[in-house]
């Protein structure tokens, strides 16, 4: 009876506190990952996507559940998702950025957020959805994965980070 009280009791305790890594990317602000990948030197992994993207929800859905890619990316970063075409001021290491694209620039949608903009290179003149970006505990970049990266292409270069 103890014992089955004990389980009942304890063990759910338990499975929180460990932030079950298996399931999903544990997923922080940006704020949080600034101030602790900085506070123990990690980098941090920030994930730019865009609403109505085939890349960006193939990727999510087919990649960032793998539980190798889960395990990787939550032992070893600080990980952010942000929608790279936001209107949404986000504020970064001290600096608030903006979208301020008007829309008589871009009538359909609003093109990208202006972190986006600063944080990601082109690549080979264009930019790619989704992005990541690699930024290490001093906010300083340190790499850029552009474009839909399968499982063992994510798992490659994300190794390069760890």
């Amino acid at each position: 009876m103890k014992k089955t009280l004990f389980l009942f009791l304890f063990l759910p305790l338990f499975s929180l506190s460990q932030g079950n890594p298996i399931n999903s990317v544990n997923w922080t602000s940006l704020a949080e990952a600034e101030k602790y990948s900085e506070k123990y030197n990690k980098n941090m992994l920030i994930y730019f996507y865009r609403n109505n993207c085939d890349y960006c929800k193939r990727m999510k859905d087919e990649v960032l559940t793998d539980p190798q890619i889960i395990k990787l990316i939550n032992e070893n970063f600080f990980p952010v998702m942000l929608d790279g075409k936001s209107k949404k001021p986000i504020t970064y290491n001290g600096k608030k950025y903006i979208n301020d694209v008007s829309i008589e620039k871009d009538p359909n949608s609003t093109w990208r957020h202006n972190l986006f903009f600063d944080l990601v290179d082109p690549t080979k003149g264009n930019f790619y959805w989704p992005t990541i970006v690699i930024i290490d505990g001093k906010d300083k970049k340190i790499g850029q994965l552009p474009g839909f990266k399968s499982k063992p292409q994510l798992q490659r270069s994300l190794t390069r980070f760890k």
